[in-house]
């Protein structure tokens, strides 16, 4: 979650001071990133519920939510370890049933005359609504009718969320100040910020809501382009020395020629491209995209000998420590051959071995150092940093901006990603950014075979598991979630599918890891899986950037209906790197055609363009898990392909009010004109 700074008080009020949050709420909220009122504020539901108080959405087909009453006694019925607790209700003015599984609890608290919320799909036959979820309800103006829907924990429910936002909603909406001047928010016909943010999370109706997210999105997408737009022009007036191109072609061609296999065509034309630029005057920012397995490495790492070559510093930038690891040691095989010194930076190491790298680093022994985000850390010196490499980093971060700023203001940016995204997409997000394309994949490369298979076939996809395991190769397992689902939907947890692995797979070594683990841990794991220690790794999402495991030949993903196309494609990378050939069983049963045509897609091809441009023209706003998608920028609300139109006025703006004198002069800019001067010294002309 990318909150923005909207009202820096309500980021110094910890939620404990919400009514009804105590110390275990505010520790359940942590876990959502939550720590403080405005965080919560700004965290956007991602779907809305629309609540019937009559009978007459009872004909709809699917999943629906009514108001209803308790009419009458509460029942249960027991079948083995099974519960069924039936509950008489009345809608509007119809008498019905409702049927919730293995909530015996619920008789305690449905007494006669209770008003609740009940969401799930009704039984016109036996006039009963199967229920997936109970809300207790209470006369309250945020009941509109359409219900805010977060993504939380099991345990915290949403209709504890719910409540909680309704109540900071109540206690602090009010201070709530709004960063946009009124210029701005007339000449765009946008409502206040606390008007926006009470109907984010209970509309009125549905324009009442477009007009919340259009205020709200804005007004993200538009901090997120002043600080693009200013750090760009703050590039574009460093001069630096100049590097022959030549002596940097040389300085390339060398370390190819020693490879042990031939560049691709579309490798060459990449490389040729940026060292051109690493010639030029003002620094380089380049995106290298480019499919899984498609060679961006070499690339990148043939620019990172020849700026050595001429006698400058490069820094390689990876997402986890483990990648960092795996990166260091293909740099060593090939690059300590070219006679360029490197070594990495990140943790797990000894603290002398971590001086020692930093000391080289200073005095400038040292050529090239690789590592994660902890590179952009304040005490770490380069003697002369020249190319910062930034791998599946997905955007000019603040890590690398950061980099920029205090280690070598002349420094080239080369961006690698493996998620392919349209030229104007990535300069509206990026800037001023030269894009190269490599699609073209190195000989041998074997397609992964993919098969979708439905939830009640998972005994076709262990089989399949079992095959490849005793032909001595491993498994990845996805899970859709770290928790249980809160939400009565079935997607099984990565700690549950873990735990019934262990008997399935049982004389095979299970490994776990997703993200609430501490890094340390999840490390640990994937190096062993890596070599070979454990046989099987249940995962979420986390591994869709990873190490290479060649020896892994099969992947299951539960649940794939929920992800987007590109982290599925992603998914699927991380398999099918060794000899042997290698297979992805998709899981699932979707629920609308959306869902369906992903899965097909998945199927039908593996080019990576091919699946980026289906997955912008199905781009929609998402289901439960599939919304993220990999290689855009992470934003509290908006989405940078559906509300591209808002970013790319965001950044007309942004580039307007820099160019003027208004924003550098009047006090009603002055939080916006805030957010440029936190990041740099916009004025430095050195």
């Amino acid at each position: 979650m990318n909150v923005r700074e909207p009202n820096p008080d309500l980021f110094e009020i910890d939620v404990t001071r919400i009514p009804g949050v105590g110390p275990q709420r505010a520790a359940r909220l942590a876990r959502l990133g939550i720590s403080n009122v405005a965080a919560l504020l700004f965290y956007a539901p991602f779907r809305y519920e629309e609540t019937a108080h009559t009978a007459d959405s009872l004909a709809g087909e699917g999943q629906i939510s009514v108001a209803a009453v308790v009419s009458g006694p509460v029942s249960v019925r027991l079948r083995g370890k099974r519960s069924m607790v039936y509950v008489p209700v009345r809608v509007g003015a119809r008498e019905l049933r409702a049927l919730f599984f293995n909530q015996p609890y619920l008789r305690h608290q449905l007494s006669v005359g209770r008003q609740v919320r009940i969401t799930g799909r009704y039984d016109s036959k036996a006039n009963t609504l199967i229920a997936s979820r109970c809300d207790l309800r209470k006369d309250d103006p945020m009941d509109t009718g359409l219900l805010p829907v977060y993504r939380v924990t099991e345990d915290l429910p949403v209709s504890a969320l719910r409540s909680i936002v309704a109540s900071a909603l109540r206690a602090f909406g009010s201070q709530l100040s709004d960063d946009l001047p009124a210029t701005l928010r007339e000449r765009f016909k946008l409502i206040p910020l606390p008007t926006a943010l009470h109907q984010l999370h209970f509309p009125a109706d549905a324009e009442a809501l477009r007009q919340a997210r259009r205020r709200v999105v804005f007004e993200e997408f538009l901090k997120f382009q002043l600080r693009m737009q200013g750090f760009r022009r703050w590039r574009l007036n460093v001069r630096r020395p100049l590097l022959h191109d030549d002596a940097l072609r040389q300085g390339a061609r060398a370390f190819v020629e020693q490879l042990p296999f031939p560049l691709t065509r579309d490798q060459e034309a990449a490389m040729s491209a940026v060292l051109s630029d690493l010639a030029q005057e003002r620094p380089m920012h380049r995106l290298l995209q480019g499919d899984v397995g498609c060679g961006k490495t070499a690339v990148a790492f043939a620019a990172a000998a020849a700026v050595a070559r001429a006698g400058w510093q490069i820094a390689y930038m990876a997402p986890t420590g483990i990648l960092a690891a795996q990166q260091l040691g293909e740099a060593r095989k090939f690059l300590n051959v070219s006679g360029l010194r490197v070594d990495g930076l990140f943790g797990g190491q000894p603290t002398a071995h971590r001086r020692t790298v930093a000391s080289q680093l200073a005095d400038g022994t040292l050529d090239m150092v690789i590592g994660t985000h902890a590179l952009a850390a304040q005490g770490l010196r380069f003697d002369r940093l020249r190319l910062v490499i930034a791998d599946e980093q997905h955007r000019f971060g603040v890590g690398i901006r950061k980099m920029l700023r205090e280690k070598g203001r002349q420094v080239d940016v080369l961006q690698l990603s493996a998620t392919p995204i349209p030229r104007t997409l990535a300069l509206t997000l990026h800037g001023d950014i030269a894009v190269t394309t490599i699609r073209e994949l190195p000989p041998g490369r074997k397609p992964v075979r993919t098969r979708w298979l439905r939830q009640s076939e998972e005994a076709v996809a262990l089989k399949l598991v079992r095959q490849e395991l005793s032909k001595g190769h491993q498994a990845f397992l996805i899970a859709p979630r770290i928790d249980s689902d809160p939400e009565g939907i079935c997607l099984e947890s990565v700690q549950a599918l873990y735990e019934r692995m262990t008997e399935e797979l049982a004389g095979w070594r299970i490994g776990l890891i997703h993200g609430a683990m501490p890094e340390a841990d999840r490390d640990q794991t994937m190096q062993s899986f890596a070599e070979g220690k454990i046989h099987v790794l249940v995962a979420t999402t986390i591994v869709e950037v990873g190490v290479s495991v060649p020896k892994a030949s099969v992947m299951v993903v539960y649940g794939a209906d929920r992800f987007g196309l590109a982290t599925l494609h992603q998914l699927r990378g991380r398999i099918g790197r060794g000899a042997a050939a290698a297979e992805c069983v998709l899981l699932a049963d979707p629920t609308t055609d959306a869902a369906a045509a992903r899965l097909r897609t998945m199927t039908e091809t593996h080019d990576g363009f091919l699946i980026a441009q289906r997955d912008l023209m199905m781009r929609g706003p998402g289901e439960v898990l599939g919304e993220r998608q990999s290689g855009l920028p992470e934003f509290a609300v908006g989405d940078p392909i559906r509300d591209f139109k808002i970013m790319e006025v965001a950044r007309d703006v942004a580039r307007e009010l820099l160019d003027g004198d208004d924003f550098w002069l009047l006090p009603e800019y002055g939080r916006l004109r805030a957010i440029v001067l936190s990041e740099y010294d916009v004025h430095s002309d050195s």
